[in-house]
């Protein structure tokens, strides 16, 4: 049975009325007397009780829980909020003659971010050198685009023109969020303690892989997928959407999470981390109204929304509705890009001419958003 909680007028009227009951003659509506402002103080002392009991019931469930009580939650089941990660890369240092980079050299970004040379290097003549750099703060704003302009601070030595590699700086991560009440986002703290407690841990069960892969900074959602080569093999499909526009990891997050799976996994099972194969997907809209710059922001902006809410891992696994998180026979919905289309805040019609048909997917690929084109 649900209980709600008085407003303070219903809680200072009955304060009034029970002075009336209980005091008679008394009368808490008049002016000037004592009474009426005893029940307003009466009310208001019961009004701020009930509103500390509300808190305390919702710090009671890890459903409803704030931060400090969340992270108690965590601490019960051994989960510890992942904190916030630096980027890492390479810095390409182009020199017109002799140049010396000092090991912990401090290089800036134009906002002023800073990031720190890990091991040092020289040039005897113009040339290229390529060297790794850390970020020396921590946070998704460390994250930084490949080409960036770096500028020195110290610890170079000679003239030389400074961006960010190829594969550029990535990997920072800001603090692992709350999560919204109830949510199942894997990619929130409240997400994890809640499949916690519904998949307990049971030596390698497929819920176990997904909890040990959200415990490396940075993945948002997690696919496996049972004996895909075989009795006892296992393949572990991680994602990083705050870090990768499509999601898919590159080779050194993926390292990081099979090294700390390596160190969960029961022993004699065959466990294979990989990055799934993107799929894909390119969109044309045709007759978009209204074909404004706004609208057509706000359709791109829920296409890339569904694709992360909807898309999954395709396997060979065998897909059971208690377990969604098993890499099984996929497909991606055309209905889906046209739902989201029409979920565009200003959007009044439109209709899909590309793709034709629902996209099935292969094994081990992920659909991935491609060009949109509005006709």
């Amino acid at each position: 049975m649900s209980f709600a909680i008085p407003s303070l007028p219903e809680l200072v009227e009955r304060a009034r009325r029970a002075f009336r009951t209980h005091l008679p003659g008394s009368d808490a509506w008049l002016w000037p007397n004592n009474i009426g402002p005893s029940a307003k103080v009466l009310g208001g002392l019961t009004h701020e009780v009930f509103g500390f009991a509300d808190y305390i019931a919702r710090q009671k469930f890890a459903l409803t829980a704030d931060g400090e009580h969340l992270d108690m939650h965590g601490a019960e089941l051994g989960l510890a909020r992942r904190p916030a990660t630096p980027s890492q890369g390479q810095a390409v240092f182009t020199a017109p003659g002799p140049l010396t980079v000092d090991p912990g050299a401090i290089l800036r970004r134009a906002d002023g971010v800073q990031f720190r040379v890990a091991v040092g290097g020289t040039l005897a003549a113009a040339g290229t050198l390529t060297l790794d750099v850390a970020s020396s703060a921590t946070g998704k704003a460390t994250v930084t685009l490949p080409g960036t302009e770096l500028s020195p601070v110290s610890g170079v030595h000679g003239a030389a023109a400074i961006e960010v590699g190829a594969t550029g700086i990535v990997g920072g991560a800001d603090v692992e969020p709350d999560g919204d009440p109830y949510t199942t986002d894997l990619s929130t703290f409240r997400g994890r303690i809640l499949f916690r407690k519904r998949n307990v841990p049971q030596g390698g069960a497929p819920a176990d892989y997904v909890l040990w892969a959200t415990e490396v900074a940075g993945v948002t959602g997690v696919f496996v997928e049972r004996r895909w080569a075989g009795p006892g093999t296992v393949r572990v499909f991680p994602l990083m959407h705050d870090l990768f526009e499509s999601g898919i990891p590159d080779p050194a997050n993926v390292a990081r999470v099979a090294e700390y799976i390596d160190t969960r996994a029961p022993a004699g099972a065959v466990v294979t981390v990989v990055a799934p194969q993107p799929r894909v997907i390119d969109v044309t809209i045709d007759g978009l109204v209204p074909a404004t710059a706004a609208v057509q922001e706000a359709v791109v902006a829920e296409l890339k929304s569904a694709f992360r809410r909807l898309g999954r891992v395709a396997g060979i696994d065998t897909l059971t509705p208690s377990m969604p998180y098993l890499a099984a026979s996929a497909t991606f919905s055309r209905s889906w890009i046209w739902q989201a289309a029409a979920n565009a805040s200003g959007e009044e019609r439109h209709s899909i001419a590309s793709p034709a048909g629902d996209i099935g997917l292969a094994a081990g690929e992920y659909p991935v958003l491609g060009a949109v084109t509005f006709t």
